[in-house]
């Protein structure tokens, strides 16, 4: 997945990168949208010199956009089926069996933030050239 941004902030090597509003005119859902006012970290590898309000395109290899999709939502949502059955065996409660589910999904969100915690720099998003500024 590529995307142009613009630098927010280039404080110690660490680039602070916002998305470039320009493509949210055509997102119908934009009205709920949280990105709109969010900064993120990119990385810099290749030292290309870059200021505040600069454009970059930054990259993310597609196979790592689809794990992180599937960490952040797929995997939690499979943890529903183990909570549910751990709890079968123990009572026979539709609310008991309905909470232990729930659980689970709470528990499949703790394992992938631990997980993306402790993978944070394989994906971070890379700078891979300048954008064009539009002066």
């Amino acid at each position: 997945m590529r995307q142009t941004v613009t630098i927010q902030e280039n404080k110690d090597g660490k680039l602070i990168a916002g998305c470039d509003k320009s493509a949210c005119e055509g997102c119908k859902g934009s009205f709920f949208c949280t990105s709109k006012n969010s900064t993120f970290t990119v990385d810099n590898p290749s030292g290309i010199v870059l200021s505040k309000g600069d454009k970059a395109v930054i990259e993310l290899p597609p196979r790592k956009t689809l794990f992180s999709v599937f960490m952040s939502l797929g995997f939690p949502l499979l943890m529903f089926l183990p909570g549910y059955f751990i709890a079968s065996i123990f009572t026979d409660s539709q609310g008991y069996l309905f909470l232990a589910s729930i659980a689970g999904v709470a528990v499949g969100f703790i394992i992938s933030a631990i997980y993306f915690r402790a993978r944070k720099a394989k994906y971070t998003p890379v700078v891979i050239d300048k954008g064009e500024n539009e002066d």
